[in-house]
């Protein structure tokens, strides 16, 4: 009886193991989340909240591992190749400069996805040390941004 009872479930398990398993957004590596492009909706340039009408029509292509900049003029701003560490929480960020008539800059930073289609990611310019938390305080060498995809 065993024996039929075994021979009935295995092709149960067969089956079983070849469906192939819908995977969730937020199960998904950040960069494939990513990659799309995003509406900059706030901003903060070293303690220094960025006016509303400045970020107007900014919007940030995310790529592969490269992150591009545009203005509301379509005018590219900021263009770098990136890496994430998600191992670390949160996130680390390392992005190097591809910036025509400019050297290479390393600008290390933390990122994290929101719930919907949204993200932060807080950076330090160039030469200062990444930021432990999402915050750009007055007198810092700290960027923060939040972004929502675009539809």
């Amino acid at each position: 009886m065993l024996r039929y009872t075994m021979l009935a479930v295995l092709p149960c398990l067969l089956f079983a193991s070849v469906v192939p398993v819908q995977a969730d957004e937020h199960t998904q590596p950040m960069l494939k989340r990513l990659a799309g492009v995003w509406e900059v909706e706030e901003g903060v340039n070293q303690g220094e909240e960025i006016p509303e009408e400045e970020l107007e029509g900014t919007i940030m292509k995310i790529e592969k591992n490269m992150i591009v900049t545009y203005d509301r003029e379509q005018r590219e701003v900021y263009r770098a190749l990136f890496t994430l560490d998600e191992t670390k929480k949160p996130v680390h960020i390392d992005m190097t400069t591809e910036m025509k008539g400019m050297p290479p800059m390393k600008s290390f930073g933390i990122i994290k996805m929101e719930e919907g289609d949204e993200f932060e990611i807080c950076y330090a310019l160039p030469g200062a040390d990444r930021p432990k938390e999402f915050k750009s305080p007055k007198g810092s060498k700290v960027m923060l941004f939040e972004a929502e995809r675009e539809d």
